[in-house]
This record gives C-alpha cells, sequence and structure tokens, in this order.
C-alpha cells in the first residue's frame, strides 16, 4: 500500500472510531465517505470526509448532520475530493481556514532504542486522568467542558484499536499522544504538550518513546499536521505526502 492509501485507510478509520465516542454518531455516504460526530461541540472533534465518489448531495447532507447535533466540523479537501463539490462548498460557506500536511515517518526509520524516562503507556485506569491533559494541552479550560473531555478521553484511551500515551513528569502527565491502529498504518492524533511544560524537548522525548513502541508493530506512521506542528515534525524525520486545505464554516478550528 503506498504512503497516501495508508493515510486514507488509517484517516477514515479514526473519524468512524469517533463516531463511535459517547454522544457520538457517523453518517456514511459513498464509501468511504462519512460524516463522524464525537459528541463534542468543537470543529476538530469532528470531521466530514469525502471520497472520490462523494456526490454534491453529500455535502448538503453532512450540513444538515452536523446542525441537528450543534457540533462543528471540518472538512479537509483530500488530494482525492471531487473538484465538483468545490462551489457546494463556497455556497455553503465551507472556507479553507487552514493549510494541514499529511505526513509519514517510515518504519524503517524509526528509533531504537529504550524508553525515555516518564514515558507511559496508559492504563484503563488512568485514561479519565489522559483524556484531562490532552484537553488543557490544546487550550483547554476548566469547567464543565473538561469534565465532559475527561469521559471522551477515557473513551479514547480504552477504545481497542487505540493505544494512549503519555510524558509523565511532577506526577502528572504533561504530553499527550493517541495511537490509532488501522490494518497497514499507526496513526498519530492528539500529540500535545501542557503550554508550561512546552520548549523544553519534552515533545520529542514523547515522539522517541512511540517510535520505540512502534518498532514492534512494523507499520509506517501517519498523521496529519498543523502549521504550528509541521516544523518539528519535519525536523524529526516525517516526509510530506500532501497538503490538506481545512475547509468549516467557523474560523475557531
Amino acid at each position: 500500500m503506498d504512503r497516501l492509501q495508508a493515510f486514507y485507510e488509517n484517516f477514515f478509520s479514526f473519524a468512524a472510531m469517533l463516531g463511535g465516542a459517547p454522544g457520538g454518531a457517523t453518517l456514511s455516504f459513498a464509501p468511504p465517505s462519512l460524516a463522524a460526530a464525537s459528541g463534542q461541540p468543537y470543529a476538530g472533534e469532528n470531521y466530514a470526509i469525502f471520497g472520490a465518489e462523494a456526490k454534491q448531495g453529500d455535502v448538503a447532507a453532512a450540513l444538515a448532520f452536523f446542525s441537528e447535533r450543534r457540533a462543528d466540523f471540518v472538512v479537509p479537501w483530500l488530494p482525492h475530493t471531487p473538484y465538483s463539490l468545490a462551489r457546494v462548498f463556497e455556497e455553503s460557506g465551507l472556507a479553507r481556514r487552514r493549510i494541514y500536511t499529511m505526513m509519514y515517518l517510515p518504519f524503517e526509520n524509526m528509533q531504537h532504542g529504550s524508553l525515555p524516562e516518564g514515558f507511559t503507556a496508559v492504563t484503563d485506569r488512568r485514561a479519565s486522568e489522559w483524556g484531562e491533559a490532552a484537553w488543557y494541552a490544546f487550550g483547554g479550560e476548566s469547567g464543565a467542558d473538561a469534565a465532559s473531555y475527561r469521559e471522551f478521553g477515557a473513551y479514547l484511551a480504552t477504545r481497542p484499536e487505540n493505544r494512549a500515551y503519555a510524558l509523565e513528569l511532577d506526577g502528572r502527565f504533561v504530553s499527550t499522544a493517541l495511537i490509532h491502529e488501522s490494518a497497514n498504518a499507526a496513526g498519530l492524533y492528539y500529540f500535545a504538550t501542557l503550554p508550561e511544560y512546552r520548549r523544553k524537548g519534552l515533545a520529542r522525548r514523547l515522539m522517541e518513546g512511540l517510535c520505540v513502541e512502534l518498532t514492534r508493530g512494523g507499520k509506517p506512521l501517519v498523521l496529519l499536521a498543523t502549521e504550528a506542528g509541521l516544523p518539528f515534525y519535519i525536523n524529526f524525520g516525517f516526509k510530506v505526502i500532501d497538503k490538506a486545505p481545512i475547509c468549516s464554516l467557523t474560523e475557531d478550528i
């Protein structure tokens, strides 16, 4: 399987998994297209992904699906997204908000060696704690939303196709990562560090630990990098697959 197809396989699988979260739902179009609502209202947790066979009516169906759930969402414009949808996007207000980068780290480029200090494979008992750390690492604030994300994070961390990891310092999780396994790739999601612990080399330490873990699986690591995260991944050795404009009704993604 080539790099782009490996990314597609994992990304579509990840989105479908989100739809199984508490309060979540999934709407399927022409396979493998789907809309996946995670039960969270934030755009970055909800996806409408359109495959090569998607039709204009699928866009309207996705808009209605998320409107009913009062949830924002994003649409990655992938290399195989039909250009016939461009006008529908424009008329619907699905404007390009960001440009992310599809990337991969070949299995043969992964580092071997011992696990770094503080690297932790998250157990079910600490799954909610991992969810809370991910919430704050991505800039969340305390309150009811944080409590809701603990439940959502616990779901992510305990799914059989997922493995949650963290870097633990001072008795708390300070960096988080989620590996989503599909048949031919491992996908990296929720990779973030608490604001007060950034610029200390912790993200690299966590990534090194992930690479040691993944050498046991023999699969390439794929991800969708934000503009802010792109330099880190390039410096670590990830390779670019392609660019993916991110469309949404909202700027807050």
